[in-house]
């Protein structure tokens, strides 16, 4: 599918578009795959939602810049409202639908500013331990630090944090 005649699909649309780049290998999306058709049905008559075979339509995926997958991107009125890659959960993707019929742009991980900070100061602290001699903690805490910056577009984060989510909600559903 060329990009204009993408465009003009999205912004035809009189409903939100929430829109799934997903591939029947991809391990995310089978997982992702259960909660995002229940979101959908609950959404039903509201929004719209469109899956694309990343397999099938590679052309579309680089003009839009998808480089991951699973990866979600939200329209209202032809707005690109928000856009995130990797697994969600359901409340997640609940989330994303609502802010789909809200239409505006959310702000979604750290600010540049904060980012920048963090970087900065992991930075400093990894020096740091360098510089003592070697400190063990001012390594790791550096390490934390500077994950800490980045650990919101990490995909392979998000994936584990939603299996351990996952399995507690198990354990306590069970216990009850």
């Amino acid at each position: 599918m060329k990009l204009a005649l993408w465009n003009n699909k999205i912004s035809k649309s009189n409903k939100p578009v929430v829109v799934e780049f997903w591939a029947a290998w991809c391990g995310p999306c089978k997982m992702m795959a259960p909660a995002l058709n229940q979101v959908k049905s609950e959404y039903a008559g509201r929004v719209d939602l469109i899956k694309v075979d990343a397999d099938s339509e590679t052309e579309l995926l680089r003009q839009l810049k998808v480089f991951s997958i699973p990866t979600i991107m939200v329209y209202n009125r032809g707005n690109l409202v928000i856009r995130k890659s990797g697994a969600m959960s359901i409340n997640q993707l609940r989330k994303l639908f609502d802010m789909a019929l809200e239409g505006k742009p959310s702000a979604t991980g750290l600010s540049s500013s904060s980012r920048v900070l963090r970087i900065l100061a992991g930075t400093a602290l990894t020096a740091a331990g360098y510089f003592t001699g070697n400190t063990l903690v001012l390594y790791v805490l550096g390490g934390i630090v500077l994950f800490s910056a980045v650990y919101d577009r990490c995909p392979i984060w998000k994936f584990v944090t939603i299996k351990v989510s996952t399995f507690i909600n198990k354990l306590f559903q069970s216990a009850q």
